[in-house]
């Protein structure tokens, strides 16, 4: 169905159950949480408030995350499994988030897969630990400042574990070349600085030797005359967030490689959404949470059923949403109310590898976590995994 239709679907039951059905057996239930706006769309009568040809900007996003948990369910149901999976507008504005929580409660929902803002991570977690209802985090990259909840899991690891992870990655693979940290004054700019900092000192013997370097928008003549050398290759890392500031040093160390070969940058996870062509000459690596090449069958089925019937190409939301909902759905089915203690489990892997772990900075363990990375290089025009 095209999205329009879809979307009119949705908002007959704003609250939607969608079931993998047997007769026998023991039901498990399972409930995504995804921000539809769906009354902002449809009036009280259930009239369409856009034209034919328009679509409720505000909706896509969640829309495009139903989309995938749907497609998965499609897959759970050709397996026959017992599954409930009940799908919740989190911008409705009829109803609050408490009492959806308390209506997946009181409807025994075991699991909850949440595509929600960072500013609404706090108290979705609270209300489901409330209830001893674990919560998925599939999108935010951000722990809320959650504490002493071992019913929160997050998905997209945070800004600590990336930083961890990408100076591991550069501590292996680059043991005795030295790392020009290019920085800025920022808060995320100065926590990122301060993890490989403090790593570096905690690794004494073996620590890398890496020079900051706080730079504006580009390279003063003097910065690059005290960081390049004619013959010998350079190794960058860029401590932003901020892909404006990134795409002005890239499109500077582009030019600069006529002269000085072989420069090598490292970037954040933010990158996923910049035009590497632009920048001849360089080799860029940076990490992600979520990585698949896509050429494997369920991938190619999704893309074919989005060209067929969307008349467009499935986002990452599609691909995340499906991966969640077909492998939670799948455990909890086997593990039932234990399904928490199955995080790290390896079994029934779709797209992604997960490395769930618990984070404990107390006694307790805060929330859990995945610490899985991957590295991806491009280089001559082209993509590889390189870890």
């Amino acid at each position: 169905m095209k999205k329009l239709s879809l979307f009119v679907f949705l908002a007959v039951c704003s609250i939607a159950t969608v079931a993998a059905q047997v007769t026998t057996g023991l039901r498990h239930k399972m409930a995504i949480f995804t921000p539809l706006y769906l009354d902002n769309a449809f009036s009280a009568d259930g009239t369409y408030n856009y034209n034919s040809n328009t679509f409720p900007k505000l909706s896509i996003a969640g829309l495009e995350f139903y989309h995938g948990a749907e497609l998965a369910i499609d897959s759970l149901e050709k397996l026959n499994l017992p599954l409930d999976i009940y799908v919740y507008d989190s911008r409705s504005a009829k109803q609050t988030l408490e009492s959806q929580i308390n209506k997946a409660a009181s409807d025994g929902v075991e699991l909850i897969i949440a595509n929600c803002a960072v500013t609404e991570l706090d108290r979705l977690s609270k209300l489901a630990a409330s209830k001893k209802i674990p919560v998925i985090n599939a999108l935010v990259p951000n722990d809320g400042n959650v504490r002493n909840n071992p019913y929160f899991i997050v998905m997209n690891p945070t800004l600590p574990t990336q930083g961890e992870r990408i100076y591991a990655y550069l501590k292996k693979n680059y043991p005795n070349q030295q790392v020009i940290y290019l920085t800025r004054k920022g808060s995320s700019e100065n926590y990122l600085r301060s993890v490989f900092e403090t790593l570096n000192k905690v690794d004494k013997n073996t620590a890398m030797h890496i020079k900051f370097t706080d730079v504006k928008d580009s390279l003063s003549p003097a910065q690059i005359a005290a960081n390049f050398a004619k013959g010998r290759s350079s190794l960058f890392v860029i401590g932003s967030l901020d892909n404006s500031f990134a795409e002005k040093l890239l499109a500077q160390l582009s030019r600069l490689s006529k002269t000085y070969p072989q420069i090598t940058v490292m970037g954040m996870p933010t990158w996923d959404n910049l035009d590497f062509s632009k920048y001849k000459g360089l080799d860029l690596v940076y990490s992600t949470p979520f990585y698949s090449s896509q050429l494997d069958a369920t991938s190619r089925n999704i893309i074919s059923y989005y060209n067929a019937k969307m008349y467009a190409r499935p986002s990452d939301l599609v691909f995340r949403a499906f991966d969640l909902t077909l492998r939670f759905g799948r455990l909890l089915n086997q593990y039932g109310s234990n399904t928490a203690s199955a995080l790290s489990s390896k079994e029934y892997r779709v797209f992604y590898d997960y490395d769930i772990q618990p984070v404990s900075r107390t006694s307790k363990i805060d929330y859990y976590e995945n610490k899985k990375l991957y590295f991806l290089e491009y280089s001559n025009g082209s993509f590889k995994r390189v870890r």
